[in-house]
């Protein structure tokens, strides 16, 4: 970075023509002409010229990033169009916390995430909160997003909201069930399908949207230290409206539940969320090997609630092996960040990369002027040249996240199943930040953090159907033989990443599939017979 014209990335080539490697490593979104609920719809890009579709992905993040915190701060309610994508702003609370809804402009009856921050977060002061970046790209998928501001908000916090840890989880779960009160009130006007509601959140919000869809009226925050506090609906502005438990598929990024099985000193008085009527519940869990806040199994927060001195907080394999212990029908996955910690994205100044930029240098970066090209001013920009890298490594991440989360909805939308089949999956960046490779893809391991060979197992395995089915010979480097007493209709088979390599359609009782092409390694195989997805494991060797 001695030069200006290396500031510019050799005259850019474009600077964000360079922002997204050519060969980027587990990046799975397509560039469409429609919304498919998992890939980036090219009519929502903000254009740019000189740019491709994935530089102008990133760019368009970069842009609205901005605008969402112009439409938050406006004094009153608006509402706004974006290229592809619309939407507005209101007060959804009686403490009168804001909503930034957005969505596809058409109206199509749409899926809708309710979606929330962490604490501490400046939901209304700083376009670079994270959450932001998420809900564009979430839109820009097809979703429906109703961002809203829970009260753990560095605008929304009080003295009285956090009297003590119990009463800030409380109160952000009363923020989460005005803004799902808010929405299905709202559904008409909004064009959202109410039968498919999911939630997901960050650290504190991740509690907001696992207790959206594990909290039980009448079951958990019913202790009559929080009797003053009133019910679910208390900060509703459509009370009316009841709670019910409709989220069948929550995700959440460095978040756990209370713990209330524990010693009566640290008993979170919450009750037990995990029970029966949970039943059927999706929960994606992406956590940071090294999280700094909550970890894998139960952390312990200090509270100045003089009934309870600590409140313990299971974190996902705590969660994990409860659920398996009670035989709960809760289906479940986790990615691990093997070099995350708290936010699960990875920062450009990792501990084994000196070549970076440090944090605090984040806020300085510009708002984009409204009309550009890729040799606009703004991109060589000494400063901003630097910045833009940094965001960049960022944004990266968030497409990967994003496919992830929304793989993961997508089977509760259109019914298809997910490419990434196993219950644990674990990936890190790309740790190869510099001036000119920016990327911060992440790539899949084939072992666990430790080095281990990762164990293979499935969500939705029916262990008689699949034993219904034989392949051989596995391994194989040639041909593989598929055999079943009931009719195979369908086969496909993943790269470990969960690119698509081959997909047959004819249904019969044998197939066979030629791998003579494929890499030696292992593969994911996804196999229909009658209502039931099979998911084998196949490996390719000579």
């Amino acid at each position: 970075m001695q030069t200006s014209k290396i500031l510019s990335f050799l005259k850019l080539i474009s600077i964000l023509l360079t922002l997204i490697p050519s060969t980027a490593i587990c990046q799975n979104t397509s560039y469409i002409n429609s919304f498919d609920y998992k890939n980036i719809n090219i009519q929502t890009l903000v254009p740019v010229q000189g740019l491709g579709n994935e530089q102008k992905h990133i760019y368009s993040i970069l842009k609205h990033s901005f605008e969402i915190q112009q439409i938050i701060n406006y004094p009153k309610d608006t509402l706004f169009s974006w290229k592809g994508l619309k939407g507005n702003k209101a007060i959804y609370s009686t403490d009168s916390l804001k909503l930034f809804f957005i969505r596809p402009d058409d109206t199509i009856l749409r899926p809708c995430i309710l979606l929330t921050h962490g604490n501490n977060a400046k939901f209304s002061n700083s376009w670079y909160e994270q959450m932001n970046f998420y809900v564009i790209d979430l839109a820009m998928r097809g979703y429906c997003i109703a961002y809203y501001e829970n009260p753990s908000s560095f605008e929304s916090r009080n003295k009285k909201t956090f009297a003590n840890t119990r009463n800030a989880f409380y109160n952000g779960f009363q923020s989460a069930v005005a803004a799902s009160i808010y929405i299905t009130q709202h559904s008409t006007s909004l064009h959202i399908d109410t039968s498919k509601l999911f939630s997901g959140g960050h650290s504190f919000g991740a509690f907001c949207a696992l207790s959206l869809a594990f909290a039980d009226s009448g079951q958990n925050f019913t202790d009559t230290l929080f009797s003053g506090q009133g019910n679910f609906e208390a900060k509703a502005l459509y009370p009316t409206v009841p709670f019910s438990k409709n989220i069948k598929r929550t995700y959440v990024i460095g978040g756990g539940l209370p713990k209330d099985d524990t010693l009566e000193i640290n008993n979170s008085k919450m009750g037990i969320f995990l029970d029966e009527k949970d039943n059927g519940l999706s929960v994606l869990f992406l956590h940071g090997k090294n999280d700094n806040l909550v970890s894998f199994d139960v952390t312990k927060f200090g509270s100045p609630d003089i009934h309870v001195p600590f409140l313990n907080v299971e974190g996902p394999r705590a969660l994990l092996n409860n659920i398996q212990a009670a035989g709960l029908n809760i289906s479940t996955k986790l990615f691990v960040n093997c070099t995350g910690y708290h936010p699960f994205l990875n920062t450009v100044c990792s501990e084994s990369n000196t070549n970076c930029i440090q944090q605090y240098q984040w806020p300085y970066l510009n708002e984009p002027p409204d009309s550009i090209t890729s040799s606009s001013p703004y991109f060589t920009n000494k400063q901003n040249d630097t910045l833009l890298h940094y965001f960049a490594y960022m944004a990266t991440q968030v497409d990967d996240v994003d496919f992830i989360i929304a793989d993961f909805l997508q089977p509760a939308v259109l019914h298809t199943p997910s490419v990434f089949a196993n219950n644990v999956y674990f990936l890190q960046p790309r740790d190869t930040f510099t001036y000119a490779n920016p990327g911060g893809h992440y790539i899949f391991r084939d072992t666990d953090c430790e080095g281990n060979a990762i164990v293979i197992t499935n969500t939705h395995e029916n262990s008689v159907a699949k034993n219904n089915v034989i392949l051989y010979p596995n391994p194989s480097g040639n041909i593989i033989n598929f055999k079943s007493t009931e009719l195979i209709q369908n086969i496909r088979i993943y790269s470990l990443l969960g690119a698509l390599l081959t997909e047959i359609n004819n249904a019969d009782f044998q197939q066979q599939i030629n791998v003579s092409n494929y890499s030696n390694g292992e593969y994911i195989c996804m196999i229909q017979v009658n209502n039931e997805i099979i998911t084998k494991k196949i490996s390719v060797i000579r």
